[in-house]
């Protein structure tokens, strides 16, 4: 199932409310991910064994980005992209290591931060 092709569709502010992020700044993120990925399976043969995610690269990127949008919970996020709830936690884990070290960010807060510097506004809160 792919979700972000229903996110893509939608216009630049709307995906901006939708995801915490532009549709630009997701793409550069995507590209640096993507490239982060291929490095991070590199380093360790055995990194490249065992059964291929039944998620996308752009979605694993996508579900960390909505978790920290909206702090839902993993078993939102799972029913969303048709994963599991477990699954879903180790995604978002994975995608936060990955973004860890593509950004050069030593913890999580400092990633969070980096992440929202692009942002105009954020409200989060209701």
């Amino acid at each position: 199932m792919d979700i972000f092709g229903q996110y893509k569709n939608r216009s630049p502010e709307e995906f901006q409310r939708l995801v915490g992020v532009s549709k630009g700044t997701y793409l550069v993120l995507l590209d640096k991910f993507v490239n982060e990925i291929a490095v991070y399976k590199d380093e360790l043969w055995t990194r490249k064994l065992g059964n291929k995610s039944s998620i996308s690269i752009d979605n694993k990127l996508l579900i960390y980005l909505l978790h920290l949008r909206n702090y839902d919970t993993y078993l939102n996020l799972g029913m969303k992209f048709g994963i599991s709830e477990s699954y879903a936690y180790k995604r978002c884990k994975f995608a936060e290591k990955i973004l860890l070290r593509c950004l050069d960010c030593p913890d999580v807060d400092c990633l969070k931060t980096s992440i929202e510097s692009n942002l105009i506004a954020v409200d989060v809160c209701e």
